[in-house]
């Protein structure tokens, strides 16, 4: 979202502001997410979710292989 961060601008300074006391926990407020964190079940490795998209890829590329050979 190209807009996000004039969006989140005022709160963000402040997060920033506050993780910079040492007692806060603001910084883990510090980093925000997409909005594809919401679809998230699980956590896994990160070697797990590169090979899934190798493999979707190859499936991609072998259905535009049957397309084209027709």
């Amino acid at each position: 979202m190209p807009l996000q961060s004039a969006l989140i601008g005022d709160p963000q300074l402040c997060i920033h502001q506050a993780a910079s006391n040492a007692d806060s926990r603001a910084r883990e407020l510090a980093t925000f997410v997409g909005q594809v964190v919401g679809s998230l079940q699980k956590v896994r490795p990160a070697r797990s979710g590169v090979l899934d998209m190798v493999d979707e890829f190859i499936d991609e590329v072998q259905r535009l292989g049957k397309l084209v050979q027709r």
